[in-house]
C-alpha cells in the first residue's frame, strides 16, 4: 500500500511538473510579439509612386506626364488646367452631362467642391478639334475669396497687378499643349450666352460683348476664326442669395509657336 501511494505521488508530481512546463511554454509563446520581416512589409506596400499633382505644370513634358497619370486614375480626364500664381493646377474632366462632377472630385469621391469639368457639349482634343468656345466650370467658396479652393482662385484676377502678371492660362489636352491669352475678366448674368460651345453670332461677337463688360482693357483682338476658353465660377458680389451671376475669365488660343509673354499692359476701366 505504501509502495502504491509512493508511486501515485511520484506520478502526480511528474504530471504537475510537465503541466507547469507546458503552461510556461504556452504563456511565453502567447507573449512573444509577432515580427514581420521588413522586406515583406515594404514589398507588400509597393505601388507605382503617385505624381504630386500640385507640382507646377509649367512646361509641356510635366503637363503630359501629369495628364497621363490623371487619365489612369479617371477615364473622364480630358485635359489639364494651370494658372500661374494660383492653386489651379489640376486635371479637367468631362462627362455625359454637367451634373456628374458638381459634387464629385477627380478621384470620383463625394466632394462639395466637385472638380473642374468641361461642358459636356464641347469637343475636346487637339486645337483643330476644339469647339470654338471651350467652357470649363469650377466651384468657388461663395465668399469671393481669392485664397479659397478651386475656382475661388479666379478672384485673384480682380487685382490689377495679378492680371498684369498673369496674361496666359494653360489648358492642355493629351493631343495638344496649349496657351491661352486672357482678353476679359468680367461679371456676367447667366443670360449672357457664354456657355455655348458654338455661340450664336460666333466667338468674335461673344468676345466683343465680354470685353465690353471686362474690368480691364487687355488690348487683345479676337477674330471669327479664333478659339476661346471660358472659365466660369459663382460669385456673391450681387448678394449671398444671388445665383444669377458668374465671374468669367476668358482667353483666346495662342498659335502653336507663339512667344508667351510674362506680363501684359492692362488698362483698368473706370
Amino acid at each position: 500500500m505504501k509502495k502504491f501511494l509512493l508511486i501515485l505521488s511520484s506520478t502526480l508530481g511528474a504530471l504537475l511538473l510537465i503541466g507547469g512546463i507546458v503552461y510556461v511554454a504556452l504563456f511565453m509563446e502567447e507573449q512573444q510579439p509577432v515580427s514581420v520581416p521588413v522586406e515583406e512589409s515594404s514589398s507588400s506596400q509597393q505601388s507605382s509612386p503617385k505624381i504630386n499633382t500640385y507640382r507646377e505644370a509649367d512646361n509641356e513634358a510635366d503637363t503630359l506626364e501629369l495628364l497621363d497619370y490623371a487619365t489612369t486614375q479617371n477615364q473622364d480626364t480630358v485635359g489639364w488646367i494651370y494658372i500661374p500664381g494660383t492653386k489651379v493646377n489640376n486635371s479637367v474632366l468631362q462627362a455625359q452631362d454637367n451634373n456628374a462632377y458638381l459634387r464629385r472630385n477627380e478621384a470620383n469621391e463625394e466632394d462639395i467642391f466637385g472638380a473642374y469639368f468641361v461642358d459636356y457639349e464641347c469637343a475636346v482634343g487637339d486645337r483643330e478639334k476644339l469647339s470654338p468656345n471651350t467652357i470649363v466650370y469650377g466651384h468657388s467658396d461663395l465668399k469671393d475669396n481669392p485664397d479659397g479652393l478651386r475656382f475661388s482662385q479666379l478672384f485673384k484676377f480682380l487685382d490689377p497687378v495679378f492680371a498684369r502678371n498673369t496674361p496666359v492660362i494653360q489648358f492642355s489636352t493629351m493631343e495638344d499643349y496649349m496657351g491661352w491669352e486672357v482678353f476679359a475678366v468680367c461679371y456676367a448674368d447667366v443670360s449672357f450666352p457664354y456657355f455655348y460651345p458654338s455661340p450664336e453670332g460666333g466667338v468674335e461677337q461673344l468676345a466683343a460683348e465680354a470685353m465690353e463688360m471686362s474690368l480691364y482693357d487687355y488690348g487683345v483682338e479676337v477674330g471669327p476664326e479664333d478659339k476661346i476658353l471660358t472659365l466660369s465660377t459663382c460669385t456673391v458680389k450681387f448678394g449671398e442669395n444671388d445665383r444669377n451671376h458668374r465671374l468669367l475669365v476668358m482667353a483666346k488660343l495662342l498659335p502653336e509657336d507663339a512667344e508667351v509673354p510674362n506680363t501684359v499692359e492692362v488698362t483698368v476701366k473706370s
